[in-house]
């Protein structure tokens, strides 16, 4: 037996007891010892036994399980059933929400071996893991306003409601960003916004760079230099429409191995959660993630 250890979120936005039931039932059918672990306001919990960590829930309940792991971070594999509000690391790995499609895909994807699993460089924002994105600007600000109860009710259309209440106080708040790119190039910027993609997509369906992905060992750093309410529709629309960003809301795109705040901005958000407190630096940690797919 396959011993996995089941980190669901009873809170996330679309979790639902009867298919966490049917999840369990479903992996026990293709050879899985199921030990379901609920996360509570301390963040996850894992029995340190497990061969196999399975992620019921968004990418912020992801988040939880790599930070608890720490420094075991890569060293026992994880999947994801996806359960949360947006999902962007499951929609990437194309994880099925069908509990049997999804459990006969990770038995396959388990007995195919290490070889054909995803290895996804881990970065961090000082200690805090990043699995799929980050923000600064009007995003974190709507974000920090999104009301838990309604994103209980109505999923990802809370943070519509929170971006439409930001519209009336609309925040600008420059910040100077540095860093090194890919290639080894120092550069330096001003930005009203900013968003970190360490995985291919953002806010759901929506690739803002080309060259975003799990597997690459880099961040994808968007800056926008005046954050007006105009510039920011304008890059949510090119997101939409698959435009390019730098064209069509003057953003800036650049794949990074580092980046650097002048201060400690906030709020921030990181997986889709308001962070109140942050670091200066975005760097690799080290570590890769492995996703079994």
């Amino acid at each position: 037996m396959i011993a996995l250890d089941l980190v669901y979120n009873p809170v996330s936005g679309s979790f639902s007891p009867a298919h966490l039931e049917k999840l369990v039932s479903a992996l026990e059918a293709e050879g899985f010892a199921v030990s379901p672990m609920p996360t509570t306001a301390e963040g996850a919990q894992l029995s340190g036994k497990a061969d196999l960590i399975c992620v019921h829930g968004g990418d912020g309940t992801l988040r939880d399980v790599v930070r608890t792991l720490g420094e075991d971070a890569g060293a026992v594999p994880l999947c994801v059933a996806p359960s949360g509000t947006i999902n962007l690391v499951a929609r990437e790995l194309d994880y099925s929400r069908k509990p049997a499609r999804f459990a006969r895909a990770l038995r396959q994807a388990w007995d195919r071996g290490a070889k054909s699993w995803v290895e996804a460089p881990l970065y961090r924002l000082g200690d805090m893991p990043i699995v799929s994105c980050l923000s600064i600007g009007p995003d974190s600000h709507a974000v920090a306003r999104v009301s838990a109860k309604l994103k209980k009710r109505i999923g990802r259309y809370a943070y519509v409601v929170a971006m439409m209440q930001q519209m009336r106080e609309w925040p600008r708040a420059p910040m100077q960003v540095r860093g090194i790119t890919t290639s080894g190039e120092d550069f330096a910027c001003e930005a009203e916004a900013v968003i970190v993609s360490n995985a291919a997509l953002y806010a759901g369906p929506f690739r803002l760079s080309p060259e975003a992905a799990l597997h690459a060992d880099s961040v994808e750093l968007i800056t926008v230099g005046e954050g007006t309410r105009l510039r920011i529709m304008a890059l949510s629309f090119a997101a939409m429409l698959g435009l390019p960003v730098e064209r069509f809301a003057k953003a800036t795109v650049r794949s990074c191995k580092r980046v650097e705040f002048d201060r400690c901005v906030t709020p921030v958000q990181v997986d889709g959660d308001h962070m109140p407190d942050c670091a200066y630096a975005i760097a690799p940690s080290g570590l890769s993630l492995r996703y079994v797919v």
